[in-house]
């Protein structure tokens, strides 16, 4: 039968400068009645990420296509199958992957099939919450996993400087580098309380707040000998501070550059030592997660669950609690740097799992 749903809609493009939370539009709308082949789902989590930022812009070029205004986003999120007339798709069953941001939704069989059935016994042995399909055992983990598997090729008793290493994905590489390769690790946060958090709960070996010490004195403090690596996901100053302490054959592994998502042209930062990339034969490299699937998922699933229930990695969530109706929020505060770990919009009650 026909049901009504909710659905966050896309205001309008904002080319420049932050994107205010009234350009998440949430709105009321009618579902169809379910035929054949089709199965409705009701969405659990949301991920919201920074690559989101460079579809809310009318720009071509990028890896996908822009969000369309009048239209509802669609990003990382976990689901529940709430009825099936899909064979071979049972209801009650868990998925993650690219959804819309509309609850309750509907999904073919096709559309199924490209996403990812949420293992509950790989969640039950890392203690983690549904919310981990959406983060850690998700496009977050993943990304952290592949990137540093397939590009960075970190060594034991290397020196790695991550910037952002409060962030999601940050948090996940500087513990993968500490404490399944064994590298010296340090890392860059916003704020004093990030900082303690990279240094006493997680573990590295120092950190500090890029807003009141600047990083090439940090790096020039903590790793006068010089990085072997760095992991890139704010850019500017930061990368520029990092080029000038990369020893040679060092590797750059470009995930993001978040302080650069709301400029535009003349507005961005101007690297200015981007010849050291040539005189010390530093191996820079960017790279989309997409690239890596589906080939890397299994590999993942093989030793990420492990490292999470050895302690090697610990996982950190910022939730925000109402579902669709603060996603939009949600998305504003992380690209302000006010989450510490994942950010994760929770669309129900109680989860599944813990049952909190």
């Amino acid at each position: 039968m026909a049901c009504k749903a909710q659905t966050v809609l896309f205001k309008e493009y904002v080319e420049v400068g932050e994107v205010p939370p009234d350009n998440f539009q949430l709105r009321t709308i009618d579902l169809p009645a379910l035929k054949d082949g089709e199965v409705l789902l009701e969405l659990q989590y949301l991920s919201v990420d920074p690559y989101m930022r460079g579809r809310m812009r009318n720009a071509a070029g990028y890896f996908v296509g822009p969000f369309v205004p009048g239209e509802a986003l669609s990003g990382g999120g976990v689901v529940v199958v709430k009825e099936s007339k899909a064979p071979g798709i049972e209801k009650g069953k868990f998925y993650s992957g690219m959804v819309p941001w509309t609850s309750p939704q509907i999904a073919t069989k096709a559309q199924m099939e490209q996403m990812q059935p949420v293992d509950t016994d790989i969640l039950k042995l890392a203690k983690l919450p549904l919310s981990g399909y959406a983060g850690v055992f998700g496009l977050t983990g993943m990304t952290a996993y592949a990137s540093l598997t397939r590009i960075g090729k970190p060594k034991k008793g290397e020196t790695v400087f991550v910037s952002g290493a409060a962030g999601a994905v940050g948090m996940i590489v500087g513990q993968m580098c500490k404490n399944v390769y064994g590298c010296k690790v340090v890392g860059s946060a916003g704020s004093e309380d990030k900082v303690e958090f990279l240094t006493k709960e997680l573990g590295f070996d120092a950190a500090w707040n890029y807003k009141t010490m600047p990083t090439l004195d940090a790096l020039n403090k903590f790793c006068p000998e010089g990085i072997d690596m760095y992991y890139e996901n704010v850019g500017g100053e930061q990368l520029e501070a990092a080029l000038e302490k990369c020893r040679e054959n060092a590797r750059i592994v470009c995930c993001g550059m978040i302080s650069q998502y709301n400029k535009k042209g003349d507005d961005r930062y101007g690297v200015k030592n981007l010849a050291n990339v040539v005189f010390k034969k530093i191996k820079m490299e960017g790279f989309l997660l997409f690239q890596f699937l589906p080939e890397v998922v299994p590999e993942f699933f093989e030793h990420f669950p492990k490292w999470i229930a050895e302690g090697k990695i610990k996982d950190t969530e910022y939730v925000v609690k109402g579902g669709l109706a603060n996603a939009g929020q949600a998305f504003c505060d992380m690209m302000a740097g006010k989450n510490k770990g994942k950010a994760v919009v929770k669309c129900v009650d109680k989860d599944p799992i813990v049952g909190n």
